[in-house]
């Protein structure tokens, strides 16, 4: 089961996995992506399997980004 976007940040669920040893770090995608929109595509558009629970409910995406990108 994956833990809800909407607890405590809602960068803190991504950050379990975007290690930089799972998946890209949250550095390195501050790095790809400028804005929020450009992450959320992203993520959209991430054909990784652990992604897919996360990618339908884009509100959560957008908040998640936000707080990656501040």
């Amino acid at each position: 089961l994956m833990p809800s976007l909407s607890s405590a940040g809602a960068a803190d669920t991504c950050k379990g996995c975007h290690n930089g040893s799972v998946a890209p770090s949250v550095e390195t995608l501050k790095g790809k992506f400028k804005t929020v929109d450009d992450l959320v595509a992203g993520a959209k558009n991430s054909k990784n399997e652990m992604m897919k629970p996360i990618q339908a409910d884009e509100a959560k995406l957008k908040a998640a980004a936000a707080e990656i990108l501040k």
